[in-house]
């Protein structure tokens, strides 16, 4: 190495070192510490791990967050921390602008320095814009520690300010465009709202209505400013605006989870196959451990939405995997699901999932199922993944097979909204209150719900004009 080279090298690393003493002294942003596992808990004993020794394996994993685009630093502290052996092998990994591995780097410590320095550790690293990163942390080797509680915080996120800038650019070149001449007519620019519910994105002023406090109240909820209780409370404005829900009516859905819905369209009168995934299927370890996967009817039985008998006489459960639809679920007249057809593997297979689910519908059913929505790209998005993020241009697609297959999809607006809150983008890791608009690893999203009805006959509510959404 020439000396030039060798002064330069050493001055990088001094700078380097500078600009992480200064990330150390900035406050830290508090990290779940186990929360990007399927079904996995830590090996980390007096922290919920397993009893006896020696421990070996995972001991954390963080969320990935998104990065400003300068050092990322995680900061790591296992409280009370007691061991002389073994090690901690600490992991960054990077998740690159298109979803996909963006590279790993690792560092060991041993466990008897990291008891020397009280169980803190601090790890930083230079981070790329639009990247993504998650630390892990694993015992390697027969260790024999304890520690009462894991604490990560990370510094270096990407701020609100540039994460709604990128917002309010696709918004303007996008989000807000005309459709094309081919779904002319189909893509509108009407304000969306609950009271006639077309295909839409969740937005502050539908939760600022009497309606929405009504329909919180059938489900049994106080209303909150949360697109999760949106979504449902959507679904349901659905059904009922397109004259789906009556007395005998069949109703199908798709990823149940703990969902009050079946509860309150039983109350209803309504007869419901409530389905989920197997819980032998390695994929239902992520939903069973965040209490998100339903395996049986009493698991969905709401005693406050609807009488225990009246209950188990008119819902039933199945185990369904969403890729693979058993031929005999047919006859149905509303077929529903909420943020279920993202976690199917890609974009195609949610696609395709919501063209066979229309097979189950009775011709002239109704078929709500919201769904994730990329508010910052109608080019790159996450795919190919447990959970991907659809595009405007994805639903423009899904809007052209239905139609090829003659059924009816109802008017599509990509309206954002125009309220402050509107405006609130969520990052991690997460407040929850707003939470219309959240950043997820380099992108915002929101819950987009979209209307179908399947081809055969007239409509069982009277059709409206296209005229009456305006274009």
């Amino acid at each position: 190495m020439s000396l030039k080279k060798f002064l330069w090298s050493r001055k990088q690393r001094f700078m380097n070192g500078l600009a992480a003493r200064a990330l150390r002294e900035r406050p830290f942003t508090a990290l779940p510490p186990i929360s990007f596992w399927s079904g996995h808990s830590n090996t980390l004993g007096g922290e919920g791990g397993e009893t006896g020794y020696p421990f070996s394996g995972p001991a954390f994993q963080t969320e990935f967050v998104p990065a400003s685009g300068e050092r990322i630093a995680f900061s790591v502290m296992l409280r009370d921390l007691t061991g002389i052996r073994g090690k901690l092998r600490l992991t960054l990994s990077s998740i690159d602008p298109d979803g996909k591995p963006g590279g790993e780097e690792s560092v060991h410590v041993t466990i008897k320095r990291l008891v020397g320095r009280g169980g803190k550790v601090i790890v930083t690293w230079p981070a790329q814009a639009d990247y993504a990163y998650s630390l892990g942390g694993t015992l390697i080797g027969a260790s024999d520690v304890d520690a009462t509680s894991i604490e990560i915080g990370v510094h270096g996120l990407q701020d609100q300010s540039s994460a709604h800038a990128r917002f309010q650019q696709a918004r303007e070149s996008f989000l807000e465009a005309p459709g094309l001449e081919d779904l002319e007519g189909l893509i509108v620019t009407t304000r969306a709202s609950l009271e006639r519910p077309i295909s839409q994105m969740c937005t502050a002023n539908q939760m600022e209505g009497p309606l929405f406090a009504e329909l919180c109240a059938q489900l049994g909820m106080l209303p909150s400013r949360h697109r999760k209780q949106w979504e449902f409370v959507y679904i349901l404005s659905a059904l009922r605006h397109y004259g789906a829900l009556r007395p005998g009516a069949r109703g199908l859905v798709f990823g149940v989870g703990m969902e009050r819905l079946p509860a309150h369209l039983a109350s209803l009168g309504c007869e419901i196959v409530a389905t989920d995934l197997p819980c032998g299927d390695d994929r239902a370890q992520l939903w069973q451990s965040s209490s998100q996967l339903s395996s049986s009817l009493r698991q969905l039985h709401h005693p406050a939405l609807c009488a225990e008998a009246d209950f188990f006489a008119r819902v039933s459960f199945r185990p369904v995997d969403m890729n693979a639809i058993p031929d005999d679920l047919t006859g149905f007249d509303f077929t529903w699901s909420s943020c279920a057809f993202e976690h199917l593997g890609s974009i195609e297979a949610g696609l395709r999932f919501y063209e066979r689910a229309l097979d189950c519908l009775k011709p002239g059913g109704i078929a709500v199922h919201t769904t994730e929505l990329n508010l910052t790209s109608n080019n790159r998005t996450l795919d190919d993944n447990s959970t991907v993020l659809f595009r405007r241009r994805d639903f423009e697609d899904l809007a052209r097979r239905l139609l090829a297959r003659n059924h009816e999809v109802m008017p599509i607006t990509f309206d954002p909204g125009d309220g402050d809150l509107d405006q609130v983008i969520d990052m991690p890791p997460y407040a929850n209150d707003p939470h219309l608009k959240l950043a997820l690893l380099s992108w915002v999203t929101t819950s987009f719900g979209f209307i179908t009805r399947r081809a055969g006959i007239a409509p069982i509510h009277e059709k409206m004009s296209m005229d009456a959404y305006g274009k």
